[in-house]
Formats: C-alpha cells, structure tokens, sequence
C-alpha cells in the first residue's frame, strides 16, 4: 500500500539556538574565544598582504565607530563605493558597533544608480575610493552630489587616517539594539531598478550562525571568499559566518582566478564561497594544475542556478567536496544548503535542505495554496533572518512579504521526497510558447553537458505567432568551436521539439551583475534592437 503524497512543506528545525546579537557581540564572542588568531588576511590590488588577529580587528572597528560617531547619530544610514578591502571591512564593523546602518554600494555603479540608491537609502555619508575599475568617483559624485540634500558627509578611502582621526578620544560605542538595522543592501537589479533590503544585527547573525553549521569545519578555519562585500553572500555568508566560527578570513579586493587559487595554495584554505562564474574561470586557468588544493575541504557555491555539470567538473578538476547553497538578500543570505557527505544526486540535482529556523514551502503561484512534494510552483521562506522591509518601500515589502510572514522568492522549485529543494528557475524567466510552460534552467543544464559549452543563458524573446520563443546565448570553452545546427541538435535529442531554442547567439562573455548573475533583460534587450 502506498503512502499518499505529502504537502511540500517544512517545518523549522529549532534544534540549534536563536541567538538576540548584534554583530558587535558575534566580534567580542570571536575575541574572548581566539583573542591572538589571525582574524583577516587582506589583500590588496597589487597581491600585498595585512593581517589582523581577532583583538586588533575590534580595536580598529572601535576606532571606527568612533570616527563614524563623529559626524553621524546611531541610526543614521551610510553607503561605500568602494572594493573589498580591510578599510571597507572595519568599517563595516566598525558601523554595526556604532549603531550607524551600512548601505554598501555596487562600486561599478554608474552615476544614476548611484544616485537612485543614495536618495533610496536617505544615506547621509559615503564612503568611496577614487576610481573602480575605469569609473572615476570623484566626477560621479560631483555629478549626482547637487541633487543628493542628505548626504553632507564624504570619505575617501585613501584618506583613512585623516578620517580615524576625527573620532579622537570619543565616547564608548553605544548599546545597539539587535532588531536595529545594520544593513541596507540593494537587490541585484537582473529586473528593473534595485530596491534597499532592510538587514538586522539579529536577522544576519542567525543567518551566518546556521548556515555555517552546515559546513561542518572546526573552529578557526580558514576561508577564502571573493564575493564582494556590497552583497549578502560577502559580508554575511562569508564574513559574519567566518566570525561566528572564529575563523581566519582571507579577504581579496574582486575575483581574479589565478590570484584567487594563488590564495587558496598559499594559505592552506579550507572553505571557500563563490558563484558559478568564478568556478569556470578557474576550472579554464593553466594555473589550476600548479598549485596545491590538498587543504580545501569544501567550495559552497550558488547565488545563481548552479549547472549539475560544474559541479561534477570541480569534484574532478579540484578533488574537493562541493556544497550548493541557494539565499536571497530579502532572506538575510542562506535559505537551503546541501550537507556534507551527500550523495552526487543531491548535490547536481538539487539545492539542499532549508538552514536551522527556517519554514520552507512550494505554493501554486495562481492560488497561493501548498501543492504537493514533486510539484513544481513557487519557493517560499519563513525565518527570523528574513528582512525587516524594503526600505521606503511598503508597497513593494507587501508584494514580497505576505502577512504570514513569507517572503516569496520568485523563485520557481519543487521539493522532493527527502525534503530537499530543486529550483527549475525564475517565475519572470519562464517562457509561454503557444500556451507551453518552458523553463529555461531545464534546457541550460542540457547545453552545460555539451563538451563545448562553457555557460548558456537561455530566455524568452517576442514572437508573433507563438506569443514567446525560446532564445539562447553561449560562451564557449577555450580551444572549442560549434555551430547553431550541432547545439540545436543537441538539444533537440535531449529535450521536447517546443523547448529547442530558435534564436541563437554566441557571444565572448554574457551580460553579469556584480554577482555573477546573469542579467537576461539585457539579452532581451539586445534581442529587441535592430
């Protein structure tokens, strides 16, 4: 007799504790635990290092806080635009301490953005570095600073000491409540303009805390993350978890693949946070076969679908134990993870179980009802890590956050048996061709079989007669070359005749966000024009 389906519902696991910290006490936890341990290892641009044990890393966040205190009240919101880098991290730090909301920027951001985020946030200081990346700060700001009556303060980040110096013998940092909001972090932007995900200390120390238990590594291991700081999976998933493990954090200012296993070999890294992009990029570096990866027990990958194929290609390439992790910045970060030890099934076919505290649901996106385990719908979250709100934005929090208390991710997914997620792609992503459902991640997982695909990017595009169809962009792999016709074939051998793309394009790179995340509107959009 066979049992009946269940619901594709979870109900929390409360086994570990929630924890009401902010992040300035996850830091003194950290110092009374390892007082002496390397805490962070920056790098800069030019490969020179510095380190700080944990007791010198509050020290230089107090002084600070201090210098935030300043010229600003507890409360007060201020943005970076700057890269990754230790003034970055102690400022971030030194802000939680301070009671001072954090709005990290997207350093590549043009002068619009900037100035949509800023006026957003109500930020009344901006930390920047000069120039990222070809983009020159300093005429950015004297550009948008005119229409920007709130921000009255400016700090340049080679002007550090100078800055430090204005906190002087200031106060003691004040009590900070954990329900205050530590970070402002604007959504990635793949669909229309950003909106500020309010963070609190106590939503992103939970978040960190239980998604780090996932991994299994003792106390004091050392981590290596290039996500940037102005994202959730840089400055939660890796920084705040790395803290709460009283781990050694090897900071990189952006991604590079040969600078990145150069850290991994030189430090003995033992975990490291990336995005799909960057696990291609160093699976094609010449240098992966010259340096010594015997010390990495575990690379977390997501933020983006994760191909069943690169992770298959990292277990033989890097002999190292891949975990695939799916968050949003509306959850605070990690949302489900994959366990160590899992068999290759659920590490390629799905994106893990949910962390500790975290309700999980599939629902009907027409009725808003539970469907059943091994039906597709929409993924749903409930955790006290959620975000508090968009910030200004009621209507915008009350399409996402519904009065139960569930963000709806957006996210298209099924649950499976073992209570495990699969995610099969994005609400907005799917395609209706003449009335068919497509979704793309199905028809990306058969091309990353292909020996020639580096990545594909597959999305719907206007068509008279069928209302959508199906388009697809590839990069290639170094030494490669195909044509239309063989993807086409590919494809349609694998795959029903109305999910082969009709529009193809190959292409040297696919539009990304800072991320990693492949911007589709912009293949859209480059579809449309003539």
């Amino acid at each position: 007799m066979t049992s009946a389906p269940l619901p594709a519902f979870l109900a929390a696991d409360t086994s570990l504790p929630l924890m009401r910290a902010t992040v300035g006490d996850l830091l003194d936890r950290a110092v009374d635990a390892a007082p002496r341990r390397v805490a962070l290892i920056a790098i800069d641009s030019v490969g020179e290092e510095r380190s700080w044990t944990y007791v010198a890393l509050r020290d230089a966040a107090t002084q600070v806080a201090a210098a935030l205190l300043s010229s600003f009240e507890p409360g007060d919101r201020v943005a970076t635009l700057a890269a990754s880098s230790a003034e970055v991290l102690h400022l971030y730090l030194g802000a939680a301490l301070a009671g001072i909301t954090l709005v990290p920027l997207n350093p590549a951001s043009k002068a619009g953005e900037v100035e949509h985020m800023v006026r957003q946030s109500d930020a009344r200081g901006v930390v920047l570095d000069r120039t990222f990346r070809g983009v020159d700060h300093e005429a950015l700001l004297a550009e948008v600073r005119p229409r920007l009556d709130a921000l009255s303060t400016v700090v340049w980040t080679d002007e550090w000491d100078a800055f430090l110096a204005t906190g002087g013998d200031g106060p003691a940092p004040p009590a900070v409540d954990p329900d205050a909001a530590a970070l402002i972090l604007f959504t990635s932007g793949t669909t229309g303009k950003p909106k500020g995900a309010v963070l609190t200390h106590k939503s992103i120390v939970n978040n960190a805390f239980f998604g780090s238990a996932r991994y299994e590594l003792p106390d004091g291991a050392v981590w290596l993350s290039p996500l940037p700081l102005f994202h959730v999976g840089g400055s939660v998933t890796a920084t705040l978890a790395c803290i709460s493990r009283v781990g050694t954090q090897v900071l990189m200012p952006g991604f590079d693949a040969d600078r990145t296993l150069a850290a991994l070999h030189t430090h003995r890294v033992q975990i490291m946070l990336s995005v799909p992009t960057m696990l291609v990029a160093m699976l094609q570096s010449p240098r992966l076969d010259e340096v010594d990866l015997s010390a990495l027990e575990i690379v977390v990958t997501g933020a983006t679908i994760v191909a069943p194929e690169l992770v298959r290609r990292v277990a033989a390439r890097m002999d190292v134990e891949t975990m695939v992790m799916f968050g949003q910045t509306e959850t605070g970060g990690a949302v489900t993870l994959t366990r160590r030890g899992d068999p290759i099934d659920r590490v390629t076919e799905t994106i893990g179980a949910p962390i500790a505290h975290t309700d999980c649901k599939i629902i009907d996106p027409a009725t808003g009802l539970t469907v059943l385990r091994g039906v597709r719908g929409e993924i749903c979250v409930r955790s006290p890590c959620l975000m508090r709100e968009y910030f200004a934005m009621p209507e915008m929090t009350a399409d996402t956050i519904d009065l139960d208390g569930w963000v709806h991710t957006g996210d298209l997914g099924l649950m499976r048996d073992d209570g495990y997620l699969q995610i099969t792609g994005r609400l907005k992503d799917m395609i209706i061709r003449g009335g068919e459902n497509v979704y793309p991640r199905e028809i990306e997982d058969v091309l990353a079989e292909h020996p020639a695909v580096a990545q594909a990017a597959v999305y719907g595009v206007p068509d008279e007669r069928y209302g959508e169809q199906v388009a697809a962009a590839i990069t290639t792999r170094p030494g490669t070359h195909v044509d239309v016709a063989e993807l086409a074939e590919f494809v349609g051998a694998r795959l029903a005749r109305h999910k082969v793309p009709r529009h193809w394009r190959i292409v040297d790179e696919l539009p990304m966000n800072a991320s990693g995340k492949i911007q589709k509107f912009v293949l859209v959009e480059q579809f449309r024009q003539p």
